[in-house]
């Protein structure tokens, strides 16, 4: 799983989670800190980022996917 920041329709980073440590209280809070922190003088300028938890993105063929229409 990851932790995914954007600001707008921009990822701006992409972190790995360990998915048995995400329950644990303050793990995803963390690395929210530290990607804010990371970030800080990007958020003078820009509006507040927003936070999604994703699991890990699956490679899709050509050849596996359906047309619908």
């Amino acid at each position: 799983m990851y932790l995914k920041m954007f600001v707008g329709d921009e990822l701006i980073e992409s972190v790995p989670l360990d998915r048995e440590l995400i329950s644990k209280p303050g793990y995803v809070g963390n690395f929210k800190r530290r990607l804010q922190n990371k970030y800080r003088e990007m958020f003078a300028r820009d509006p507040k980022p927003e936070f999604f938890v994703s699991k890990p993105e699956s490679v899709i063929r050509p050849s596996e996917m359906k047309i619908e229409g």
